[in-house]
């Protein structure tokens, strides 16, 4: 979706076979998008050819040994997998109709994507399990102009069924958020409180997530390496990741190396006390692994990730916590992304509204925040009970912050 409307519409099959062989602790990697015999047979000996010659990793401790899982239930749907892409095209054109609905003259960023998956993992230690799974994400970002004013924005929705994307809904959220925007305003910068909405939540819990992968903090190549066991935010504060949710966008039976997949408690009452980990990070740490190996495709790295990401929710409302602030920033939407050895952050905020006397004043432009993002934790007041449920499994409420330093531009 580009400019007025939908600008290209395609289709492809992504079909390939990757070989990972590990000797004397080095490995050989060899990948093929054909899997006629003598083409896999190739495949099979570049890959030893390379663990040859691979520099040994004394980190290095073997791959999992197999292990039954029960299956998690509702990861593929039928419709998805029938989607033709005229048929997608028409759910895209629905979400434009929906922002026309609500204001014309407008100018689209988007896309539609949706996909049915098959895979197969078989192991020298005797893994061997399928899985089969379907997803549909969308999103629309509309930019209105009136005159020199501008206002934009977006949403978006992610599922595993086609059933649960109400298309209208995004593309009216998009257009009613976009609206919002418009007579923003430059403010002075400095140290305020501020609420985060569950999408800027989102943005904060994926940074400490993907600092608390267990291969980077076994090898200090993330802020949180030195963490574990320790306070990182106040007692209310606890995240808890699960891929086994029925039907949840980032849920699995098995991980990215056939170790089955479980609930793990990352963050409880604001003490981290889990990596997450694959079999690799764990060996280096003495610990089992977390279940957490992700695989991007067949030719790609084995790495660690969270899966279903879960805020615990709190009591209060969002509006309880504007009401509470004098003065201060609701912060709509903002890539709260720090550096990841350092933990410093500073990033633009993209949406946001100055609060004055418990209200809502008016949207603010050019304002940057900044800050470590483990004191951004520590300064926790308030979590919402309510917040966005995201792929069925994903959840996450709104946070006042008591005290953030801010800077405008």
């Amino acid at each position: 979706i580009l400019g007025r409307g939908i600008k290209e519409a395609t289709s492809r099959l992504d079909l390939g076979l990757g070989v990972r062989v590990f000797k004397n602790k080095g490995l050989g990697v060899a990948f093929t998008q054909s899997l006629e015999p003598l083409d896999v047979e190739t495949t099979i000996r570049r890959a030893i050819a390379f663990s040859r010659t691979a520099q040994p990793d004394p980190y290095f401790q073997g791959i999992p040994e197999p292990s039954k899982a029960s299956e998690v239930p509702g990861l593929f749907d039928k419709e998805i997998e029938a989607l033709r892409l005229e048929e997608a095209g028409e759910l895209a054109r629905r979400m434009i109709e929906a922002v026309e609905g609500v204001r014309k003259e407008a100018l689209y960023r988007g896309s539609l994507l949706a996909g049915h998956g098959k895979s197969l993992l078989m192991t020298s230690t005797g893994v061997d399990v399928e899985s089969e799974g379907t997803f549909i994400s969308a999103y629309i970002a509309p930019t209105y102009r009136d005159g020199e004013d501008v206002g934009s924005s977006y949403e978006y929705d992610v599922s595993r069924s086609l059933a649960d994307m109400d298309f209208e809904k995004i593309g009216a959220t998009a257009a009613k958020k976009a609206i919002e925007q418009f007579r923003s305003r430059r403010i002075e910068g400095g140290n305020l409180p501020v609420v985060l909405s569950p999408d800027t939540t989102q943005s904060l819990c994926g940074a400490l997530l993907a600092a608390s992968s267990g291969e980077e903090a076994a090898k200090a190549r993330t802020f949180a390496y030195n963490l574990l066991g320790r306070q990182i935010a106040p007692a209310s504060f606890e995240i808890k990741d699960d891929g086994t949710i029925p039907g949840a966008i980032s849920s699995s039976t098995y991980d990215g190396e056939g170790v089955p997949s479980r609930p793990l408690k990352v963050v409880s009452q604001g003490v981290l006390v889990s990596f997450l980990h694959n079999s690799y990070s764990a060996g280096i740490m003495g610990v089992k692994t977390t279940g957490h190996a992700k695989r991007m495709g067949y030719g790609g790295y084995v790495g660690a990730g969270p899966t279903n990401v879960m805020v615990k929710p709190g009591d209060g409302t969002m509006d309880e916590m504007i009401e509470e602030i004098q003065k201060g920033i609701l912060i709509s939407r903002a890539s709260l992304t720090p550096n990841m050895v350092s933990g410093e952050l500073s990033s633009t905020i993209d949406e946001g509204f100055l609060i004055e006397r418990g209200e809502r004043a008016h949207p603010v432009k050019n304002l940057m925040i900044g800050g470590h993002i483990v004191e951004i934790l520590k300064r926790i007041e308030l979590i919402s009970k309510e917040g966005r449920t995201i792929g069925r499994g994903h959840f996450f409420p709104a946070i006042k912050v008591s005290e953030v330093r801010l800077a405008g531009k």
